[in-house]
């Protein structure tokens, strides 16, 4: 009886470090896929000029976002 306590305590001890384990692998996981995911929505948000207007209205907008940033801080 004392032998069959003893090896449930000892599966209990590994399934609850197994279980440890297996939170921070998912935890990993997920905080790659989330920089993973930022880093593609980051990739369609860039929009290429096809013509000077285009051109001078993209580089106003810079200009106007940098600005905004300086003027924040």
């Amino acid at each position: 009886m004392n032998k069959n306590i003893e090896s449930i305590k000892l599966s209990i001890t590994k399934f609850y470090d197994d279980s440890k384990k297996e939170k921070a692998n998912i935890s990993d996981s997920i905080e790659m896929f989330w920089i993973n995911a930022d880093i593609q929505r980051r990739k369609t948000e860039v929009i290429t000029p096809e013509s000077a207007k285009d051109n001078i209205t993209r580089i106003r907008q810079l200009l106007a976002a940098a600005w905004a940033e300086d003027y924040n801080e």
